[in-house]
């Protein structure tokens, strides 16, 4: 109980420092994380202290400082970590979307011809951008009927389309 309260007086008397090296370390982010640490390195600072070697304040200082840089080390090891991992995701979905992309421009080349301009309007909106019909209504001035009656009749079409190329395939 006796450590409790000197550790409460301690804490008071350099709470100003801890924010103090905050500061100095140029800390924004996670600054009740980095308090914390502070406090922590205090009372470290404070069970290893000798009172032989110098005065604690510039001890605690120093201490407080260092275990700060080390916080600030970490997670800027654990940010690269992250940041290397989202680069290889995103390399992949870009070697994914180059491929899609090729597919798809196959594909429509093929289904185009058989639809209505209004079709391939709704076909592109909808399969490429994930457009609603009242978005691609809005988009194009039309009612949200209208581009309803496109997507009908696209699909009506694509499936024609498909299921005759399929029986061509058996054959």
């Amino acid at each position: 109980m006796f450590e409790d309260a000197r550790f409460e007086e301690l804490h008071q008397q350099f709470e100003p420092m801890i924010y103090h090296a905050m500061r100095k370390l140029g800390i924004y982010k996670n600054q009740h994380e980095f308090y914390q640490i502070g406090c922590i390195a205090l009372w470290e600072a404070s069970l290893r202290f000798n009172k032989e070697k110098g005065q604690f304040k510039s001890y605690a200082y120093s201490y407080m400082i260092g275990r700060m840089k080390s916080a600030l080390s970490e997670n800027r090891k654990k940010e690269e970590k992250e940041s290397q991992s989202e680069d290889i995701w995103v390399e992949d979905e870009t070697t994914y979307g180059d491929f899609s992309t090729v597919l798809w421009e196959s594909l429509f080349e093929n289904v185009s011809s058989i639809l209505s301009e209004n079709q391939c309007k709704w076909v592109k909106a909808y399969c490429l951008y994930g457009s609603t019909p009242s978005e691609i209504a809005e988009d194009e001035g039309v009612s949200v009927a209208a581009v309803k009656g496109w997507r009908r009749e696209a699909i009506a079409k694509m499936r024609m389309y498909f299921s005759d190329d399929d029986s061509r395939k058996m054959k």
